[in-house]
């Protein structure tokens, strides 16, 4: 007979998702039938929307005006400030999430010529389908923006029928061009968001973006749930490139023959304090930073995020 401590048993571990090769991934032209592959080998259940009929949040105040609720009426803030003020609220019941793709050209690489490798930018848009996807089929609002020089919103964050299909599809035709403005895409965001939201950012900041990332407290300070996925490639993370070899940039015409061996150390302490100073300005923008290798299986990356949202809505 098994003794009674009192204590509830413990719940059971969740079921890892599948580790699914991005290199299988390069072999599945359709970006909705690899976002569909990827999202279902996330873990299941781990995300549960909090959909509790009139459950509610405060949002904010607002001073009373004629034909305001005064079951809403404040009475702590008329008490200190002399004025009528009532409680605005936001409905909890779904989530709000934005996926914002870098679409600049470094998020190219690598180039076309090597199929068998998923690039930055299709790594970027098969995990954020992928999210788009579960969020979408839970019945939460999910849209999708880009950015290179300019922030595009491309599908607004809605719950409806045949909207994820549009996501998908506006993701699949984002192309790798031109220079990065991620500064003055998030100050554009942090204008442009009225209600709480998700943002998901898929970037490889480079070229400026480790200074834009200050521009992300001010999303923080609107209340909104910011995570950095800092979007790199095994080469860029290793340097496995030997003997003279010519580097070309991907946002100009600026090209270098060097003796890549000979500048490896060198180039991976750089790469080391890149890493760290871009964790180090998330956290000091009390932004969520994740670096996200292109091999690093995609279903686990979003499998963390959702399990994460559980964590945060299970601690209020």
């Amino acid at each position: 007979m098994s003794e009674r401590t009192g204590r509830s048993p413990a719940p059971p571990e969740a079921p890892r998702p599948a580790e699914i090769d991005p290199r299988v991934l390069t072999e599945i032209g359709n970006l909705g039938f690899r976002a569909r592959i990827v999202a279902d080998s996330a873990v299941a259940g781990l995300h549960r929307s909090r959909n509790r009929g009139t459950s509610v949040e405060f949002a904010e105040h607002k001073e009373y005006a004629p034909g305001d609720n005064l079951r809403h009426l404040d009475w702590r803030a008329y008490a200190r400030f002399d004025r009528d003020f009532v409680k605005q609220f936001e409905d909890e019941s779904n989530l709000r999430a934005l996926a914002v793709v870098d679409a600049s050209g470094s998020m190219g690489y690598p180039p076309p010529d090597q199929a068998d490798r998923l690039s930055k930018l299709s790594y970027s848009t098969t995990c954020a389908g992928a999210l788009a996807y579960v969020l979408a089929r839970q019945g939460d609002a999910v849209g999708v923006a880009s950015y290179a020089e300019k922030l595009q919103i491309r599908v607004p964050a809605r719950a409806r029928r045949g909207h994820l299909q549009e996501i998908l599809s506006v993701l699949e035709g984002l192309e790798a061009k031109g220079p990065t403005r991620l500064s003055e895409a998030l100050d554009s965001l942090a204008e442009g968001l009225k209600r709480r939201t998700i943002v998901a950012i898929f970037s490889d900041l480079l070229d400026g973006g480790l200074d834009a990332l200050a521009s992300a407290a001010r999303l923080r300070a609107r209340r909104h749930d910011v995570i950095v996925f800092h979007v790199l490639d095994p080469d860029e993370l290793d340097f496995p490139f030997e003997d003279s070899t010519r580097f070309e940039s991907m946002e100009d015409d600026r090209e270098v023959q060097i003796d890549a061996r000979a500048i490896r150390d060198a180039y991976l302490a750089e790469m080391d304090r890149f890493r760290s100073r871009a964790e180090q300005a998330c956290r000091s923008a009390q932004v969520e930073y994740r670096l996200v290798p292109t091999s690093a299986p995609p279903g686990q990356v979003i499998a963390s995020v959702l399990a994460g949202r559980v964590r945060m809505r299970s601690a209020r």
